[in-house]
């Protein structure tokens, strides 16, 4: 099963748009590579997550006022992960890995139809279906853009999502065999033209869980014991973000800036702060270089170990719920050529406990750091 996101997914960036003029096929590749685990855990392998992803699109007009956007995913992970800690001497903690057999593959597709033109606003209708061996996860959708005046756009939007759990070996490991989870969506954003080379939104997304929110995969020492993760069966989410774009005439260039502040009634709180900087190069190439902060304070339920079985009703020791912060920086190059538009680039992320603000409460032993490559070509048609 892929690894659930730590909080509510950002606020939509745009509100429906309305259909282009011209179609587009594309292609990505994606290589996802996690840091090996240091020092070597008492169990398991340190060798971590990888996963190599592809993914086609295909963007096309229908008639004057329609658009058709389809994607397909293709995804092969493979490697360890983190499993649960142990209490070491001086009640430091020690990581025990998974194996290095866990291999799985996912498959994507989702496909959303556009009807109405950016004058007088549109609506897009989307659904999405995502399979693995374990993990089933069906999605619809529906958002429209209002225009508020020549300068102001209304957008306000929601999804529904249901997801089915079939953990493998369930009945070797006392994993739960069959569980679901329904997520359900609502947001809202305004866009603000300021002038002609600023625009700057803001958005409010409202997530609300509610089913199996426990990881099946996780275990986590209680007192003198090992038990299955244990989790709230809801979890609600509030996200705010805010984004800003600015194009500079002097160097033709154009600054995108982005902050995003989250919180659940776990007790998880997080701050993101993003800066790009698109700069047009001469024979149609352009760079595209990125910064990245992050940082998360635990939930209320989080510990590496747990001493006391009844100081919870409800145990963790995923470090995707632990305090911790994260620094990443990315390039992106891309280059013009007719029809064609060839991409690629890097992207370096290092996550640490001393990176939090505020500093961590309890230690984290498996922050993550990844380094991920992705190439692409796109073809108008």
């Amino acid at each position: 099963m892929s690894a659930a996101t730590t909080l509510v997914p950002e606020a939509h960036a745009q509100t429906a748009a309305g259909a282009d003029t011209e179609s587009l096929v594309s292609y990505r590749f994606n290589d996802y590579d996690e840091d090996a685990y240091a020092p070597r855990p008492v169990i398991g392998s340190p060798e971590r997550y990888g996963v190599i992803s592809q993914q086609f699109q295909l963007a096309t007009p229908v008639g004057t006022d329609a658009a058709i956007n389809a994607t397909a995913t293709h995804e092969v992970m493979s490697g360890s992960s983190p499993w649960y800690v142990l209490p070491g001497p001086g009640n430091r903690p020690i990581q025990v890995m998974s194996g290095a057999t866990i291999r799985d593959h996912r498959n994507a597709v989702s496909a959303s139809w556009t009807q109405g033109t950016g004058s007088s606003g549109g609506t897009t209708y989307s659904a999405s279906y995502s399979a693995e061996r374990d993990y089933h996860a069906t999605a619809v959708g529906i958002e429209r853009s209002i225009p508020l005046s020549a300068t102001l756009t209304l957008g306000v939007g929601g999804s529904f999502s249901h997801d089915l759990i079939d953990p493998v070996d369930a009945q070797q490991y006392g994993r739960v065999e069959h569980a679901q989870k329904n997520t359900t969506s609502l947001f809202g954003s305004l866009a603000w033209i300021i002038d002609r080379s600023s625009v700057l939104q803001t958005g409010i997304q409202v997530n609300s869980e509610h089913g199996f929110l426990s990881d099946p995969y996780k275990l986590v020492t209680v007192g003198e014991g090992v038990i299955h993760d244990l989790r709230p069966g809801e979890r609600d989410q509030l996200a705010w973000l805010v984004r800003y774009r600015h194009a500079f005439a002097g160097p033709d260039a154009a600054l995108h800036l982005d902050f995003r502040y989250a919180q659940d009634n776990w007790g998880v709180t997080s701050q993101t702060l993003e800066a790009a900087w698109y700069q047009p190069l001469p024979a149609r190439w352009q760079l595209v270089p990125g910064l990245r902060y992050y940082s998360q304070k635990e939930a209320r339920f989080y510990a590496p170990f747990f001493s006391d079985p009844a100081a919870h009703n409800f145990f963790t020791s995923d470090y995707r719920l632990g305090t911790f912060g994260a620094f990443s920086a990315s390039v992106n190059l891309r280059k013009r050529f007719g029809q064609w538009e060839f991409s690629g680039g890097v992207e370096r992320y290092h996550g640490a406990t001393d990176y939090a603000l505020g500093g961590s409460d309890a230690p984290v032993p498996a922050v993550v750091s990844y380094t991920r490559a992705f190439i692409g070509l796109d073809y108008l048609l």
